[in-house]
């Protein structure tokens, strides 16, 4: 089985440091490590796989003369204060010496499976003090990667992707420890050091299963500290499965669901720690998560424009009723689960008022295809002509 793999490693030169994310031969199923399915949970340190390197050498770190050494990570001012602590105060820290042995951390989910990052990102975190390479890696470690990053002998990072490799313009400071963060998300990846992004976009590398994070391996010789895997932003903006309290006019009063649901938005990217949400009323910010949509940037989300109703009804019987629902948002049609049921409202005459048929209500989450989605319903007896469908928590 192929796995994906963050390594460190060291090259046919000396004083050499580096860090490769890759997909090399192993396997997940004897796992060394579990990263948690969930990260917007509380307490937040519950959400995430964590290594602090502050007692006894993890027993898949030991190989070449790598050690957990009494060194520090300093106080550096270049290093983000985070949101959330995620480590206590650091004592210790890896101290890789490899030479051509690599260590190997296996990752598994919780639940059992492995580590995906097709529809939720997974994010690497962790302090590195880098060593410059004299040269480039040999080209034989990077088959079957889905990305390396390296430091050159410039002092600048290089990031290795699917159609070759960038390099940043800036030099960094190998004298001092970086915190360093590698976003993977879908065919994607992003490469963020002292959570300022340095390449964002670049495309991964096909090696290895797809959208699967299966191992954590260094090679090489260097310091490393507060290793990280979690499909949680180590800098989310604010607490885990809440609204960040620095959003501008939050109307929100949906509960948990809604805000954890939101949780998602900031967690990826998708929006602002400090949007402004002057456009929703509490009604609208509801259905908006009953949609499992947002309309508008990442910096003002708006109301998305939807058109939801009956395209098709079949009467199997007097009490069966065949209905094939239509769904468009943003003007397109609506594919895949939303976060809300579909409850079947019924009336005798044209003009009476609604009427909440009990049991007419689909058992889970509706799911569209293409802007459509057929479900069955039983109705009471009575002589129900006239159907309306709405969706419900």
């Amino acid at each position: 089985m192929m796995s994906t793999r963050l390594r460190l490693k060291r090259a046919a030169y000396t004083g050499i440091f580096g860090v490769f994310v890759g997909a090399l031969q192993g396997g997940a199923q004897a796992a060394d490590s579990i990263v948690p399915s969930a990260w917007n949970v509380t307490p937040a340190v519950n959400g995430a796989y964590r290594e602090a390197f502050d007692s006894t050498l993890p027993p898949w770190a030991s190989g070449g003369s790598t050690e957990v050494t009494a060194s520090f990570v300093p106080s550096i001012s270049v290093m983000p204060v985070r949101p959330n602590v995620w480590f206590d105060a650091s004592a210790k820290v890896l101290r890789l010496n490899t030479e051509d042995v690599t260590v190997t951390n296996t990752l598994t989910s919780n639940p059992a499976g492995p580590v995906q990052f097709g529809a939720a990102p997974v994010y690497l975190d962790f302090r590195v003090k880098f060593d410059t390479m004299t040269g480039a890696p040999n080209p034989a470690l990077l088959d079957n990667v889905k990305l390396a990053i390296y430091v050159s002998s410039d002092a600048k990072l290089v990031a290795v992707h699917k159609d070759g490799s960038r390099t940043n313009n800036t030099a960094l400071d190998p004298d001092i420890w970086h915190q360093v963060t590698v976003k993977m998300y879908g065919t994607q990846f992003d490469v963020l050091m002292n959570d300022v992004p340095v390449f964002t976009g670049l495309s991964l590398k096909t090696g290895g299963a797809a959208n699967t994070l299966e191992a954590v391996s260094f090679n090489g010789t260097g310091l490393i500290d507060e290793l990280y895997v979690s499909h949680g932003n180590p800098a989310y903006p604010g607490v885990m499965g809440a609204v960040p309290a620095t959003v501008v006019n939050f109307p929100g009063t949906g509960g948990s669901a809604v805000t954890n649901w939101l949780a998602n938005y900031f967690n990826d990217g998708r929006l602002s720690g400090t949007a402004n949400f002057g456009g929703f009323t509490s009604a609208q910010l509801d259905a908006a998560y009953l949609l499992g949509e947002l309309g508008g940037d990442a910096n003002t989300p708006v109301p998305v424009a939807y058109d939801f109703g009956i395209s098709k009804i079949d009467m199997a019987s007097p009490t069966s009723l065949i209905i094939t629902l239509s769904l468009t948002t943003k003007g397109a049609d609506k594919s895949g689960p939303i976060n809300g049921k579909i409850q079947l409202l019924g009336k005798i005459n044209i003009g009476d008022g609604w009427t909440t048929l009990g049991g007419a209500v689909t058992p889970s989450y509706a799911d569209f295809t293409a802007g459509k989605a057929t479900y069955t319903f039983t109705i009471p007896e009575g002589g129900f002509t006239f159907f309306k469908p709405q969706i419900v928590p």
